[in-house]
């Protein structure tokens, strides 16, 4: 090739990089975030829990419960160019309205986690953005499980 065609090729390379490895999601969860995790601040016996297995997400209460699947964790594509913490995204019915998401080692700081419920899309309805709501709203999370944006810690053998 001559030079003006490998630089190309290698410019079209970079370029790609980047969306490739955000591709590059897997939908197994590693088994250092898999158990159950609790606030920080709770007993591990606590009822409000998440219970995080190879590939699902289950919310607990106490009283109520909810099973997601669909899991894929985020590439190294998910975070900014050059990235290289310890952070991990948990994303939940990855085909779907993913309504749930759990980051671990919350800012860079090993053993944590982090839940985050979607919240509903406001303003005028667009069929998908409605079809969005029904099942945010159906699920409800945020009021069922108070869990969310909490520092959380994990359970040993749990």
């Amino acid at each position: 090739m001559s030079h003006p065609t490998v630089y190309i090729a290698r410019l079209a390379c970079a370029w790609l990089a980047p969306i490739v490895s955000a591709m590059a999601a897997t939908s197994v969860v590693p088994i250092e975030f898999q158990g159950t995790w609790v606030s920080a601040k709770a007993a591990c016996e606590s009822p409000v829990r998440a219970r995080i297995t190879g590939d699902k997400l289950m919310l607990d209460s106490g009283t109520d419960s909810e099973s997601l699947g669909g899991i894929e964790m985020a590439g190294p594509g998910y975070f900014q160019p050059g990235y290289n913490g310890i952070m991990a995204v948990l994303l939940t019915e990855f085909s779907g309205e993913q309504p749930a998401m759990v980051t671990f080692n919350v800012g860079e700081k090993k053993g944590t986690a982090q839940i985050e419920f979607s919240p509903l899309i406001p303003g005028k309805a667009t069929p998908q953005s409605a079809k969005y709501n029904a099942r945010i709203s159906k699920l409800n999370l945020a009021a069922r499980f108070p869990i969310a944006r909490v520092t959380l810690k994990r359970c040993a053998g749990r």
